[in-house]
């Protein structure tokens, strides 16, 4: 009977979502405020602007995609206390991105880092290579790619498409632990992911991540455009593992008493 409980626990663990466990840092929406210098209380703007009229669904934060490099002119950032993943936990961070699909020369994207300017993630529009791509840069091992584009992309019959641009709301998302960086794309938002990249990591000894930035990377202009954003998302997660753990610590001290 005590090895019944043991395994119904583990397996009632394992059918949990998750996000039911999660450390909310970020959960924005943009329904909240009813203009854009009510968004500037929360967020630190650039030329990002409330769009009242167009979301995911409702409002959403517009980015025209203007700017100047590591100026700070076009990049809306949310900072929050440094959190640096251990083996127990990972950092789950997602947003939604418009993408109007008028052009490939767009570089737009959502980004979650250490604002002295390490352990860098950055997920979204870039022209080189175009279009849907990615960026883990400035960890502490070698080989941080600096712009991929997300490869063996598929539409949601599971057929090959190129890596042009498709109009609609896509949600990127990467989960982050210790030593990796886990991708994926979701064409619509549909619940059909469309391609997938997993990065290891080692994070930077000047510090955990602490801030997110939706814009430019690196504050660059974007050519092709800009994009609106809604649904951001960060949350410290609790590994399986863990949890798994810590319902096997909650029947032996009940057992215990």
């Amino acid at each position: 009977m005590k090895k019944f409980s043991i395994l119904f626990a583990l397996t009632v663990m394992a059918s949990m979502p998750l996000v039911a466990n999660a450390q909310v840092i970020l959960d924005e929406d943009f329904e909240s405020y009813a203009d854009t210098a009510a968004l500037g209380g929360t967020w630190n703007l650039g030329d990002g602007t409330l769009d009242n009229a167009f979301g995911n669904p409702g409002q959403s934060l517009l980015h025209p995609g203007t700017g100047g490099s590591f100026t700070g002119a076009n990049t809306n950032s949310f900072s929050f206390p440094s959190v640096t993943p251990t083996g127990a936990e990972f950092l789950s961070f997602s947003a939604d991105i418009y993408d109007d699909a008028s052009s490939a020369n767009k570089r737009t994207t959502a980004g979650i880092r250490t604002a002295a300017g390490a352990n860098i993630i950055e997920m979204g529009m870039y022209n080189n290579p175009a279009h849907y791509a990615f960026r883990v840069v400035l960890f502490g091992n070698a080989g941080n790619p600096s712009w991929v584009a997300f490869d063996s992309l598929v539409d949601d019959a599971g057929m090959p498409i190129t890596n042009s641009p498709v109009m609609g709301w896509h949600t990127f998302s990467v989960d982050i632990s210790a030593t990796e960086a886990s991708f994926s794309l979701d064409l619509n938002g549909d619940g059909n992911i469309n391609a997938t990249a997993v990065v290891p990591i080692e994070f930077n000894a000047a510090g955990g991540m602490d801030i997110v930035r939706l814009g430019g990377p690196s504050d660059l202009s974007s050519g092709g455009g800009g994009v609106s954003f809604d649904n951001i998302s960060l949350s410290l997660v609790p590994e399986p593992a863990s949890l798994a753990l810590l319902a096997i610590g909650g029947l032996m001290l009940r057992r215990r008493r």
